[in-house]
């Protein structure tokens, strides 16, 4: 009997997500008898793709056996770590233009002494690139290694700021990012520390900060 659990063959992912491309998502789907991803989308090459749906086609593509929707459920459970088991990154919630705005990243904040806005460019709030950085960076924070999907549940698997490494001021309009090394996770503490007081900290400089307060804490 199918089961996805003897999913093994890595390239047969990467040939299900090449065939998705090729035939397009509204096509790939109908081919294998599967719905548009609820919950838990793969990241791969910037790109998003229906999870169930990719098992089943690299299940067929491994065993030349259909591996129908009903046949399995899919989820945290279940088709998370067996892509996980494969190298690949799933996260909980579609990065749409919409869940990738602005009201995710630090907001205009009152500090004490006045109103300062802090600005987030539009290159950390492309979907794309924001997809790339989790893909290649994952979804802790690179300071303090906070997790959202461990702290608060598999709903918030993959949620994280994305955080623009090259000062707003320094990017030009012909400026193309390189999520894997101009944009870095970061929960929102740690992205709000780094903006504080209208500029912009490396993340050395926050690590360092952490360091210092544990110390003072730890001295008593």
């Amino acid at each position: 009997m199918a089961n996805y659990r003897d999913l093994s063959d890595r390239n047969a992912v990467l040939k299900a997500i090449t065939e998705c491309d090729r035939l397009g998502r509204a096509s790939f789907l109908e081919k294998y008898g599967y719905g548009k991803a609820l919950r838990f989308v793969l990241l791969h090459d910037g790109k998003q793709y229906d999870s169930k749906a990719i098992v089943g086609a690299a299940y067929e593509h491994q065993f030349g056996k259909l591996l129908r929707s009903t046949d399995f459920s899919g989820g945290q459970a279940s088709v998370v770590p067996k892509l996980a088991s494969l190298g690949f990154t799933v996260v909980a919630l579609a990065i749409t233009d919409d869940t990738s705005a602005l009201s995710e990243e630090v907001p205009d904040s009152m500090w004490e002494g006045g109103k300062r806005t802090v600005t987030v460019n539009a290159y950390e709030r492309s979907a794309e690139a924001r997809a790339a950085c989790i893909e290649a960076h994952g979804s802790t924070c690179a300071i303090c290694s906070f997790d959202f999907g461990r702290f608060y549940g598999p709903d918030f698997e993959g949620f994280i700021h994305v955080h623009h490494r090259v000062p707003v001021s320094h990017v030009g309009e012909r400026y193309k990012v390189d999520p894997t090394k101009d944009l870095v996770p970061l929960c929102p503490n740690c992205h709000a520390v780094v903006h504080y007081g209208n500029r912009t900290r490396t993340e050395d400089e926050v690590r360092e900060s952490i360091r210092k307060a544990k110390k003072l804490l730890a001295e008593g």
